[in-house]
């Protein structure tokens, strides 16, 4: 919110636009998306649909919890790898942002990692029935 108020601001009324803020921000959205995912995840209050959930017998529900889990475990196992690769590449590479602010690539791609890997370390958790949403939460529609 900062930086885009200052480059509104620096635009309206100074006519001088910053050029690393939309490089800054770019990167700030991937921190916002990927770091919080795990406590929101922990918490229940992701999106999810829970029709088929609520219709289902327990142990069904239990099943399908199991298999979300899995998957959700896999597919973060999968992204943090790819995201070590990449910000591993980045780093001996020496690779920078095209811009004034030349950012080190392995600095936004280093957030993948990281926030797949908290992710995926709470879907283990929830899928061995550790550290998952409350009960009210399972019950106002957590995916779990």
């Amino acid at each position: 919110m900062l930086t885009i108020g200052y480059d509104a601001l620096m635009r309206h009324f100074l006519a001088r636009a910053t050029s690393w803020s939309m490089e800054v921000n770019a990167f700030l959205l991937v921190y916002l998306a990927l770091v919080p995912a795990a406590e929101t995840l922990r918490r229940g209050e992701q999106i999810g649909i829970g029709v088929v959930a609520e219709l289902a017998a327990p142990r069904v529900q239990r099943i399908v919890g199991v298999v979300v889990g899995l998957v959700g475990t896999a597919f973060c196992a999968a992204l943090t790898w790819r995201g070590v690769l990449m910000a591993h590449d980045a780093y001996s590479y020496g690779e920078r942002v095209s811009s004034s602010f030349g950012t080190p690539m392995w600095l936004p791609y280093g957030l993948i990692p990281l926030g797949f890997s908290v992710l995926g370390l709470q879907f283990a958790l929830i899928t061995l029935g550790v550290g998952g949403p409350s009960k009210a939460a399972k019950v106002e529609g957590g995916a779990f």
